[in-house]
């Protein structure tokens, strides 16, 4: 393959016309496949195949015997700018193909296990910060009305009635647990 790197874009577009297999394995799967990989990964927003999807995109630029390659021209761009917004086209054009009409993605979503371990870290620590706000309050009443409001986002007029409380000083907690969490946040800044 090291003999593909000294080639000019010309002549790699020429070999790849010419269905020479090494050339083709090279455009796709060494020169541009970081490409690719960056317009997927930014374009879809969960998990797919990328060599699945670079597959598609062979496909799409060979089909009818390379049309869509033969309208590179290098005096116009550099072929890395051409496969930039060539690619970038497909792969969201191939994503608005999956979408249905009522906007939603027929493509099976899921998160990689990192993803999903990474949201609970930070809900788990979000809720301790939280926790922490709130056992700052004066009373256990209060305590409650913050944890009901803040952790169990239980409505305000009902925490009210639950604890025979206006509703205005139900606010007023929720608003000190929030300035307590504000303080402590900023105190981890500093």
């Amino acid at each position: 393959m090291a003999l593909y790197k000294e080639l000019s874009d010309s002549e790699l577009v020429r070999r790849l016309l010419a269905n020479e297999e090494q050339a083709i394995l090279y455009f796709f799967y060494e020169k541009y496949y970081s490409v690719f990989e960056y317009h997927i990964y930014k374009i879809f927003p969960y998990e797919v195949s990328v060599q699945g999807l670079v597959h598609d995109f062979f496909l799409h630029l060979c089909e009818n015997e390379w049309r869509r390659l033969r309208s590179f021209d290098p005096a116009k761009a550099q072929l890395n700018t051409w496969v930039s917004v060539v690619s970038f086209r497909f792969f969201l054009n191939y994503k608005k193909s999956k979408i249905d009409s009522n906007g939603l993605i027929t493509i099976y979503e899921t998160w990689d296990d990192k993803v999903i371990q990474y949201r609970q870290e930070c809900h788990d620590q979000t809720e301790m910060d939280v926790r922490k706000a709130i056992d700052t309050l004066k009373n256990e009443t209060e305590r409650e009305v913050a944890r009901q409001l803040l952790l169990e986002e239980a409505d305000v007029q009902e925490v009210a009635a639950a604890h025979s409380l206006s509703v205005d000083y139900t606010y007023t907690v929720k608003s000190r647990a929030i300035a307590k969490l504000r303080k402590l946040l900023k105190d981890y800044k500093s």
